[in-house]
C-alpha cells in the first residue's frame, strides 16, 4: 500500500513538534492514532523514521530525508489548494476580450489599470476583431467580453447581456490645411482644396453603416468622387492627412492613443452618435471576472477624452453643389 498524504502530514507534524503529544494537539488527533499511522508508514516504507527517546524523538537519516521532501510536498499542495480556491472564486485565470483596435488602444489601458486593482491575478487576452467576428466568437465561447457598436447588433444577439459604455459622435475629417470655419465664400477654396473636399473615402464594412455615410455625403457634400475603399480607420485618416480626400468616421478613431491624435480637422455632423456597448453571455453577466471588467470599461469610458471636434460650419451643407471641379 502506498504512502498517503494523510500519513505524510502526520509524519511532518510529529517531526516538526518532536513530540507525539504536541503533534496530536496540533492535528486534533488522538496520540494512539498518530503512533499507529507512523508505525504503518514505517512498515510501508521499510525504513525506521524516528529514534524514540525518553523526553523527545529524533529523526533517523531516512526520517531526515523524508522530512525535507515532506516539507516541500506539503508546501506545494498548500499552494495548489489556495490557487484552486482562487479559481473557484474566478479571481485567477484568463479573460478573453474582443474589440476593434481603435477602441482597444484608447479605452483598454485605463480599463486594465482599474481592473488590476480589483482582480490582479486575471490575465487579459485581447483580440482585435470586427463586430461580426466578435459576436461569432461570443457564440463559440471563445470570447468572454466583446465591445461593439450598438448599431452593429441584430435582433438575434439578444442572448447577450448588453451594457452601454460611452457615446462616440460621427465627424467629418478634413486636412489640417483646410479650415472650413474660416471660409465664408466658396471662392475662398482654391482648386486643390475643391478637389480634396469633393473626394471621399468609403469604408467597406456594415451595409447599413456604409449607406448612412453615403447618404450623408450626398446630402451635405454631393460628393460623387470616391478615391478609395478601405476597412481601416487608420488608412482612411492617413489619406486625409495626405490631402487625398475627406472621410466621415467616429471621433474616437482619430485618437492614436495616449492623448495623441491624427493631424486633421474634425467637424460635427448630424449623424446619430455611435454607441459603444459591452456584450457578454447572459449567464456570465453577474459573475467574475466579466462583471468587474465591464464595470471598469464603464469607468474608463467616463474618463475618455475624445479629440477636439469643431462645430459644423455653415458652408458645409451643399458645398459641392456650388463647387466647379475642373
Amino acid at each position: 500500500m502506498a504512502m498517503t498524504l494523510h500519513q505524510l502530514k502526520i509524519f511532518w507534524a510529529v517531526a516538526q513538534a518532536k513530540s507525539y503529544t504536541k503533534a496530536s494537539k496540533i492535528l486534533g488527533l488522538a496520540q494512539p492514532s498518530l503512533s499507529q499511522q507512523i508505525s504503518k508508514l514505517e512498515d510501508e516504507l521499510g525504513s525506521k523514521l524516528f529514534d524514540r527517546g525518553f523526553s523527545k524523538i529524533n529523526l533517523t537519516d531516512a526520517g531526515e530525508y523524508l522530512y525535507t521532501k515532506a516539507e516541500q510536498i506539503i508546501a506545494s499542495i498548500g499552494e495548489v489548494e489556495e490557487g484552486l480556491k482562487e479559481f473557484s472564486k474566478n479571481t485567477r485565470g484568463i479573460l478573453k476580450v474582443g474589440m476593434l483596435s481603435s477602441v482597444a488602444r484608447n479605452i483598454l489601458p485605463t480599463t486594465m489599470q482599474l481592473f488590476s486593482n480589483i482582480l490582479p491575478n486575471i490575465e487579459i487576452n485581447v483580440l482585435e476583431v470586427t463586430p461580426t467576428e466578435a459576436i461569432d466568437l461570443l457564440y463559440a465561447r471563445q470570447l468572454n467580453v466583446a465591445v461593439v457598436a450598438e448599431d452593429s447588433l441584430a435582433a438575434s444577439n439578444l442572448s447577450f447581456a448588453k451594457k452601454e459604455l460611452f457615446v462616440d459622435p460621427y465627424v467629418l475629417a478634413v486636412s489640417k490645411n483646410i479650415n472650413l470655419e474660416e471660409i465664408t465664400h466658396l471662392k475662398d477654396l482654391n482648386e486643390k482644396q475643391k478637389n480634396i473636399v469633393s473626394s471621399s473615402i468609403v469604408f467597406e464594412f456594415g451595409s447599413q453603416h456604409k449607406k448612412r455615410i453615403e447618404d450623408w455625403f450626398k446630402k451635405n457634400l454631393n460628393t460623387k468622387k470616391v478615391i478609395a475603399h478601405t476597412r481601416s480607420y487608420e488608412v482612411a485618416l492617413s489619406m486625409v492627412e495626405a490631402e487625398l480626400g475627406v472621410v466621415v468616421l467616429p471621433a474616437l478613431t482619430a485618437l492614436i492613443g495616449f492623448g495623441k491624435s491624427y493631424d486633421v480637422n474634425l467637424y460635427q455632423t448630424d449623424l446619430l452618435d455611435r454607441r459603444l456597448v459591452s456584450l457578454t453571455p447572459k449567464q456570465n453577466e453577474y459573475l467574475e471576472p466579466a462583471k468587474s471588467f465591464i464595470s471598469c470599461l464603464v469607468e474608463a469610458g467616463k474618463k475618455l477624452n475624445l479629440p477636439k471636434v469643431k462645430s459644423s460650419p455653415e458652408i458645409l451643407k451643399g458645398i459641392s453643389r456650388k463647387l466647379k471641379i475642373s
